[in-house]
């Protein structure tokens, strides 16, 4: 095999024409690769018998680019749709690159055939080769139905090299090349759970020093490999090299445990190796260590390359979606059932590879179960993540490249901003998903947010909530911020601080800080700051009566904080079944669960606001419908009551609200991502009644907040790393927000983009 020079991001070997994933086969004589004949996809069979010195392929500079680093072939299509969709269309429409990267073959036990088959004691021939390539078309065909309508778009294949040595399968979508998979082919666990060293776990957690490669059936890739953990990082940082993402999307590296797992769930107590001893958790072990090995190169990446890109990184949840409300409304759940159909081969279509055209086991029946119909990050998204200075000037912080960044208007109410400009003195390495503001008595803003660690062993590997406060501000210039602090974990506990949730945090009418995030136990911890004071200790609170029992996951993070008239703290959180609360009884106290609401399910994060009046007001989704509900407890009341609420805004994930606290009426102002991955915006006197559409795309959650005219003001963060800005032109309840403007100086000095060295 020719050895290329390890400068090369990616090299070309040899390459191929595929239409639609028809088969390949090899003419050894030749040293050809050919396309056996289709009648399906009309493709032509030119192979390409250049086998001298590899053409070099430069590194994305330029437009948004979308990186997706999953386990198993479906992953993305369960996980991260319908986000996938959208990242596919943009780079076919141009100026966005999309990449899957799928780290195993997912060879399972190499019977391709419908799960309903295999316990009725037939007996079935395993051929691991044909099943993995069959998940490999089905892919093809399902990102060709996504991006142009038809399964048998044609696509161009090739082997390459990531690190140098080791080959990878390289694929590109012909017509639209900024679209492209590629598949490192590394065995998989063949278990969800069972503890077996050859697997990503076991090459993460030292049990197996290195992890093969399972070569697929007739395609570009001939030889079989050996994986050390590094190579496996270094290759992962190849592609972040080669794509410079602008977002990176990964599945689920803090599952949730199973507290009480089944009878011989996990196969039983003797282990093979002492490394692999493990709490059991909802999701497949290679989606969880796909995700440690995709931040861990991450990070790397960030501390070694010389310019990235600003990037978000989002993580998505695993096979725990079985467990939690549905949260995909009809319209965006057709679509992402449609590309499960086409990969689970559910037509019997002919694409003329007798390896198979799909995965059979996903079938008609795997592109309508419960993971289907849900799709959820671990960050459900902070809608607090603006605040207003002091001198009434707006500040916004986002999370890029794993570190804290702000965008700072250069004047109150004048529509330029200055940024992204890093957090310091120290920017805090290590953060990931979002950030949380609040201003504080004093009008400094603390920021909160979560840093997780990564190690090879999982007793090192940790989250702690960390914080940091504004020093000063300049005249008109951006604020300085203190060194961040560590405020730890609920339980002095690596293994139980992975499964820690984000800081929610309000500020009282005493000035004290209260921070809560969801524990461990699937309940909520909380610490306090009084004004000048120091922060309290960790207190948990106990679990609302039957929650234990519902599913295993207790409270879904993305929490509503509310503080009432009566200076006492209430928490809302959406659990499998209903819609719980916590309540202290006094100022200050400690947390206790709340009477049951009575009101409907949350399928996804709740935001929480308290009117002029004193009324709560709760702002989330319905299960199913995903439609936004909208529930008022008034003042001195028990019983929660159901107003008026706008027609669909559709799409998922948290929604945020404002109340017109500082306008002449009480009014709200709702914010929330629809169908197509957009901003769509409501306002009105009382509640809204209609959304108005076309604000930009985004990720993470919109943010919302009043100018110091009392104007509202929308924000969002683009896949780009830049946020977009809509105001409205007046402070009364009825004005229509205005314009979308991307704002700040993207080459800010102390920008992410600026201000790395080699």
């Amino acid at each position: 095999m020719t050895k290329f020079r390890p400068t090369a991001a990616l090299t070309r070997r040899r390459a191929l024409q595929l239409g639609g994933g028809a088969a390949v086969t090899a003419l050894a004589a030749g040293g050809l690769w050919e396309l056996l004949p289709s009648s399906d996809t009309g493709a032509d069979s030119e192979g390409d018998s250049d086998t001298s010195s590899p053409a070099l392929i430069g590194a994305v500079s330029t437009g948004v680019s979308y990186v997706h680093v999953i386990a198993h072939a479906d992953d993305g299509l369960y996980f991260h749709n319908p986000d996938l969709t959208l990242s596919l269309k943009a780079a076919a429409a141009g100026g966005a690159n999309s990449v899957t990267v799928c780290l195993t073959g997912g060879e399972s036990d190499g019977l391709n055939i419908y799960r309903s088959r295999m316990h009725k004691g037939d007996k079935y021939r395993s051929n691991r080769p044909a099943f993995v390539r069959a998940r490999m078309n089905g892919l093809r065909a399902a990102h060709s139905q996504m991006v142009t309508g038809r399964w048998d778009a044609p696509w161009d294949i090739e082997a390459a090299e990531l690190i140098p040595g080791f080959e990878v399968e390289l694929n590109t979508l012909r017509d639209h090349p900024h679209v492209q998979l590629v598949w490192m082919e590394l065995r998989e666990s063949r278990s969800v759970d069972l503890a077996n060293p050859t697997s990503l776990r076991g090459l993460w957690l030292g049990a197996a020093q290195a992890l093969p490669t399972l070569v697929p059936a007739e395609g570009p890739v001939q030889s079989a490999y050996a994986y050390s953990r590094q190579d496996v990082i270094d290759s992962i940082v190849a592609v972040y090299r080669r794509w410079n993402p602008t977002v990176v999307r990964t599945l689920d590296p803090n599952p949730i445990h199973i507290p009480t797992p089944p009878k011989n769930f996990g196969g039983g107590a003797k282990l093979p190796a002492p490394q692999l001893q493990v709490p059991l958790y909802l999701d497949h072990q290679d989606h969880t260590y796909s995700a440690y090995f995709a931040h861990q190169a991450l990070q790397t990446y960030w501390a070694s390359a010389q310019r990235p890109r600003g990037c978000s990184v989002e993580s998505f949840r695993g096979y725990v979606t079985a467990n939690l409300p549905v949260n995909l409304g009809p319209t965006v759940l057709r679509g992402k059932q449609a590309a499960l159909d086409v990969y689970g081969w559910s037509d019997n279509r002919h694409c003329g590879d007798p390896a198979g055209c799909g995965d059979l086991k996903v079938g008609p029946s795997g592109a309508h179960n419960s993971w289907s119909r849900s799709t959820r990050t671990t960050a459900p998204g902070a809608t607090d993540w603006t605040a207003r200075l002091s001198d009434g000037r707006l500040a916004a912080f986002a999370v890029l490249s794993g570190r804290a960044v702000q965008w700072v208007e250069r004047a109150a109410g004048k529509g330029t901003w200055r940024g992204p400009v890093a957090v310091g003195p120290t920017d805090g390495d290590g953060l990931a998903g979002q950030i949380s503001a609040v201003r504080r008595q004093d009008g400094a803003i603390a920021l909160f947010g979560l840093r997780t660690s990564f190690d090879t062993g999982l007793q090192r590997q940790r989250r702690e909530v960390v914080t940091c406060v504004q020093q000063s501000t300049a005249q008109g210039g951006t604020p300085t911020f203190g060194p961040w602090q560590s405020l730890g974990t609920p339980w002095n506990d690596a293994q139980k601080s992975l499964e820690m949730g984000f800081p929610a945090v309000v500020l009282d009418g005493s000035g004290a800080l209260n921070l809560v995030v969801r524990d461990w136990t699937g309940s909520v911890s909380t610490r306090r700051q009084p004004a000048g004071g120091a922060w309290t200790d960790w207190a948990s609170a106990p679990s609302p009566a039957g929650l234990a029992d519902k599913g295993y996951v207790g409270v879904l993070d993305g929490l509503g904080l509310a503080v009432t008239q009566d200076g006492n703290l209430h928490v809302f959180a959406a659990a499998p079944k209903s819609l719980v609360q916590w309540s202290t009884q006094v100022p200050g106290g400690p947390l206790r669960p709340g009477a049951p609401t009575g009101l409907p399910g949350s399928c996804d994060a709740v935001t929480a606001v308290t009117l002029a009046d004193g009324t709560v007001r709760l702002v989330y989704r319905e299960p199913v419908s995903a439609r936004v509900l909208i529930a008022d407890q008034k003042p001195g009341q028990s019983a929660w009551t159901f107003t008026d609420t706008p027609d669909t805004a559709g799409g998922y994930g948290r929604v945020a609200a404002l109340s017109r606290t500082g306008a002449a009426a009480s009014g709200l102002v709702l914010a929330a991502r629809d169908d197509s991955g957009q901003v769509a915006v409501a306002t009105g006197a009382g509640a809204p009644t209609a959304w108005d559409h076309g604000g930009p795309f985004h990720v993470h959650s919109p943010s919302l907040i009043e100018d110091a005219s009392g104007r509202p003001v929308v924000v969002t963060l683009g896949p780009d790393g830049r946020i977009a800005v809509s105001r409205a032109a007046t402070a009364a309840v009825d004005t229509a927000m205005g314009a979308w403007q991307v704002v700040g100086d993207t080459e800010a000095q102390g920008s992410p983009m600026t201000s790395r060295s080699s």
